[in-house]
């Protein structure tokens, strides 16, 4: 019993012999864990700590405004307010939702979307809920924050276009920045832009951000503003745009569907840039409803298109203008003679013919740019070649993109010769080898596969004004020219072009006599009428464009340059389904050259050089 006892002590003893080394051992490692944290670990968690109770939040930058070339807002900024939600720092997400749906009247499809975008972005950054708000909207939510830990109420400035439809293919528009956005330069609650100016100019307009400290309490409330580090405001544009002259183009179109390009001749200034419809770019703003996205993408007139730079169409008689160039420049036989135009040219085993039936009569290169005589040009192309004709129509500008600082911009087509290669033909199986005889005829006369931008065509006329310099269009005021590149063109053969183009308004059988006859500045210039469907003649002969649906109506075009002695501006009009170009796309001409007149005359008046 005694030695039962006493294993059992000696076991016990042995137990308090490790104990008692095991203590200091543990004391030991306690004490240089505390070591570590207070000493070596001190900064690190202070940090944590300091972190804890300091909260960086980004000051967003004021995006630079666009101006007129004399200085008119066409995107500006306003004053309001908006609220911001920080997702890490509120309990209940769906219960805040519902809460500032009520206050602020928000729809069951915007909640939506707000919930996508809360799911998209990284929780301790702030996600844009509302803006463009008033303080009758705010206020009641102003004195509820404490009860919405997460939520602020925020004043800022929003984005504005006073002339949205107008200016809406040119100015673009602005949207939230999406996952892709997010490089590190863009905040979830900033803006960028996605079209036009906005889009093309935004490392200019965007501005430096910057950031803010705050102390908040346990539940991410603030407490107090420690300190700011102000943000950098976007730089300002202004354009060459006169947004009077844009506005008289959109007067003179009225409802028709089409565009219209007024260029500087010696910079390549934009002056105009027209495209109708437009659509509100106001809408993107306030965060774009799907249903109207839907609706504009849906539309047959197409509102999203920019037809200035964007859509090609057939060139029609204003591609005469290069034809009867290349053919002084080759000495063609028929450049410095006439032929005769009975209304048709017989052609294998059918008649091409021209749009007046009963035909022209005699005509030289003169006569026939100024009535605008189809069959002169059908027998000018037929001896140039096809060739010839696309070399000239690439050096004068076309099948190429005029650079403008506007993207997507088409580059319309210029067929070729040999191969049979061009951009508009998508099917494989549909190109060939073989060239007809017939299709540099039609070409010749700005029909068949031939497009052209309206910003090509009113290059074009600006480059027949200045010497044959092919400019790059100018969005921004005050900037020097760049010539993209100089046509080989004695000045002997351009003054035949522009005599012509003179006699086209000036002369009595001109095809633009009746409108810009009377215009107050001396109009060089050219119309178009551009077939849309190919009838046969006995339908052609009984159908008026007036008669036909609007679908299968001619497009019309008027191109030109005023004044005649002294060049300032080139314009360009284009009009959808609008029939004869004389008729339909002279009169917006003719209202653009009033209205420049008018400016000039008052500028006079106000001792100020034009």
């Amino acid at each position: 019993m005694r030695n039962t006892l006493l294993e059992i002590r000696g076991r016990f003893d042995v137990r308090m012999l490790v104990l008692y080394a095991a203590v200091p051992v543990f004391l030991g490692a306690l004490a240089m864990q505390m070591l570590k944290l207070q000493w070596y670990e001190h900064a690190h968690y202070a940090l944590q700590a300091e972190q804890n109770r300091l909260n960086i939040v980004p000051v967003l930058p004021v995006r630079g405004e666009i101006m007129d070339v004399e200085g008119r807002g066409l995107a500006i900024n306003r004053i309001a307010y908006y609220v911001q939600l920080i997702p890490e720092r509120v309990a209940n997400l769906e219960e805040t939702l519902a809460a500032l749906a009520e206050m602020l009247h928000w729809s069951d499809s915007k909640l939506e979307q707000l919930r996508k975008r809360i799911q998209v972005t990284r929780p301790d950054r702030p996600v844009l809920l509302d803006d463009k708000l008033q303080w009758e909207q705010v206020s009641p939510l102003a004195a509820r924050l404490h009860h919405l830990p997460g939520v602020d109420v925020e004043s800022g400035s929003y984005r504005e276009y006073p002339y949205a439809g107008l200016t809406s293919h040119l100015i673009g528009y602005l949207s939230l920045v999406d996952k892709e956005d997010l490089d590190g330069r863009y905040f979830p609650s900033e803006f960028i832009g996605r079209a036009g100016v906005e889009r093309s100019f935004e490392q200019e307009l965007h501005g430096s951000p910057g950031s803010q400290q705050e102390e908040v309490d346990a539940l991410g409330r603030r407490v107090a503003v420690l300190k700011r580090s102000p943000s950098v405001m976007g730089h300002k544009i202004r354009l060459a745009l006169d947004i009077d002259v844009q506005k008289a183009a959109a007067d003179a179109l009225g409802d028709s569907t089409g565009a219209v390009v007024v260029m500087d001749v010696h910079t390549g200034a934009v002056i105009a840039l027209l495209s109708q419809p437009g659509y509100d770019t106001n809408r993107f703003i306030t965060g774009l409803e799907s249903e109207q996205w839907k609706t504009w993408l849906n539309d047959p007139e197409k509102p999203l298109l920019n037809r200035a730079s964007q859509a090609a169409y057939p060139p029609a008689s204003t591609f005469k203008l290069v034809t009867g160039l290349t053919g002084l420049q080759h000495g063609s036989r028929l450049a410095n003679g006439s032929t005769n135009c009975p209304g048709y040219v017989e052609f294998a085993d059918r008649k091409l013919r021209c749009w007046k039936r009963s035909g022209h009569g005699m005509v030289s290169m003169h006569t026939a740019i100024v009535q605008s005589c189809d069959v002169y040009f059908y027998q000018l192309g037929d001896q140039l070649g096809m060739g010839a004709i696309s070399d000239a129509a690439m050096e004068w500008g076309l099948g190429v993109k005029t650079e403008i600082q506007l993207s997507p911009e088409s580059r319309g087509s210029v067929p070729t010769q040999s191969p049979y290669m061009m951009s508009a033909i998508k099917n494989s199986a549909s190109k060939r080898m073989k060239w007809f005889r017939g299709e540099t005829m039609i070409t010749a006369i700005g029909q068949g596969a031939l497009t052209a931008t309206p910003l090509q065509i009113a290059r074009l006329a600006a480059a027949i004004a200045n010497g044959g310099k092919v400019l790059k269009p100018q969005l921004l005021a005050d900037v020097p020219p760049e010539v993209l590149n100089q046509v080989d063109v004695s000045e002997e053969h351009l003054n035949i072009i522009r005599k012509a183009m003179r006699s086209v308004v000036e002369d009595p059988s001109g095809t633009a006599y009746r409108v810009l006859g009377d215009a107050p500045w001396d109009v060089a210039g050219k119309t178009g009428t551009a077939q849309v469907i190919k009838m046969a003649q006995d339908k052609k002969k009984a159908l008026s464009q007036d008669l036909l649906q609007r679908q299968f109506r001619d497009h019309a075009w008027f191109m030109g340059y005023a004044p005649y002695k002294n060049p300032k501006v080139a314009i360009a009009v284009f009009i959808e389904h609008g029939g004869h170009g004389g008729a339909a796309a002279g009169p917006v001409a003719a209202e653009i050259i009033r209205v420049l007149a008018a400016k000039e005359q008052r500028a006079r008046a106000d001792g100020v050089q034009p």
